[in-house]
């Protein structure tokens, strides 16, 4: 406004969620929120007022294979090159006495042009995480965390900065493991570094157990039917019939706008795919996939695009045959290098629950705040 310009499109539920006066960024402008209409956003130059940043309910790219290897290989590299961690680090508390991480500092410094300010950040943050753990987390040594809430639930983390493609799937597949084992629909996310599994106060198992609930031979099958609950089925499912021209996106040389798209798309779930939209008291059992090439085409990108079943595969034989370092933690709280998956935003999620029902809401991380900070 006040042109009426068309400046770009916004996922409808961020629009929907969007209050008159609220500012947000879209492209190199921000702007400010008007009036809602149908399936219209209005707004006006922001002038520069500091924005929010939209969001957009999709699947973003995952970090590569060989960037989450270089990853761990920095990680592994700046541990080698700690000294022994003085007990005080474990809180986040300065240190006196820097002796203990010179070599490290020195070596992101000169070998790799970090300044000096970044490096003792980095440093200070993965030592306190290595700290609490016991151990630096990689590709090779999977960590596998697990500490209370304030409201009594327990939380696990596993940490393996394998890339979200590789979490986002095994993150999927143990929810499922565990929604069967214990008749529990717990939450999940996952990030390139973590994965959060939140259960209730009821549950009791051996954390080393864990590791052992996937095996290769059943994984496929697991991981189909988990993704099924998730929202990336839908995403892609919407992408492909529309690019299958199976739901129409002009009509009558108007655009369709996008609700009554998703209305129809969730129609033709219900044709091709009933079991995916059936009340589940009336399914026992796994559901039924049809031999349908829409259907097959969204789980196969579900599968290879937006996850990595191929590599998981891999990592869960290696895990099975003890070829990777596999540990297990008990906390009082989380740790430092659990902060990331905590604060995660709604893209990271790998269930449907709203923002404001995580559990990871009633997490608190006293312990690794400065008190001078905290103040």
């Amino acid at each position: 406004e006040p042109s009426g310009t068309f400046i770009g499109t916004l996922n409808e539920d961020f629009a929907l969620e969007s209050l008159p006066g609220q500012v947000f960024q879209l492209g190199n402008n921000s702007y400010r929120v008007l009036r809602m209409e149908t399936g219209k956003m209005r707004v006006e130059d922001a002038h520069g007022q500091p924005p929010n940043i939209p969001f957009w309910l999709g699947e973003a790219p995952g970090r590569s294979w060989e960037l989450s290897q270089a990853l761990s290989r920095f990680r592994t590299q700046l541990a080698d090159r700690l000294g022994t961690i003085p007990d005080k680090h474990e809180n986040g508390l300065p240190d006196e006495d820097p002796s203990w991480k010179q070599d490290a500092l020195d070596w992101l410094q000169q070998d790799l042009n970090i300044p000096a300010a970044a490096g003792d950040q980095i440093v200070d943050y993965l030592a306190a995480g290595m700290a609490a753990l016991g151990i630096m987390p990689s590709i090779n040594d999977i960590v596998l965390e697990r500490f209370f809430d304030e409201a009594g639930d327990q939380h696990l983390v596993i940490h393996a900065p394998f890339g979200s493609r590789i979490n986002r799937a095994w993150g999927l597949a143990l929810r499922k493991k565990f929604c069967r084992r214990f008749n529990f629909e717990l939450q999940a996310a996952a990030t390139e570094d973590a994965i959060i599994l939140s259960l209730g106060a009821t549950h009791s198992f051996p954390l080393e157990e864990v590791y052992q609930y996937l095996n290769t031979n059943t994984l496929k099958e697991v991981l189909v039917q988990a993704l099924l609950d998730a929202p990336m089925f839908e995403i892609h499912w919407r992408w492909n019939a529309s690019i299958a021209l199976a739901i129409l996106r002009r009509r009558q040389g108007q655009r369709v706008p996008p609700q009554i798209q998703r209305m129809q798309a969730e129609d033709l779930v219900a044709l091709v795919f009933p079991d995916q939209l059936a009340c589940l008291e009336n399914i026992a059992g796994d559901r039924e996939v049809p031999d349908h090439p829409l259907v097959r085409q969204t789980i196969s990108d579900c599968l290879f695009e937006a996850m990595d079943l191929d590599r998981l595969e891999v990592l869960i034989d290696d895990i099975r045959n003890h070829r990777k370092g596999l540990h297990a933690v008990d906390l009082r709280e989380a740790s430092p290098l659990a902060s990331e998956i905590l604060s995660s935003k709604p893209y990271t999620f790998i269930d449907d629950t709203p923002f404001e029902e995580r559990r990871t809401l009633a997490i608190n991380q006293r312990r690794w705040i400065d008190p001078a900070e905290a103040k």
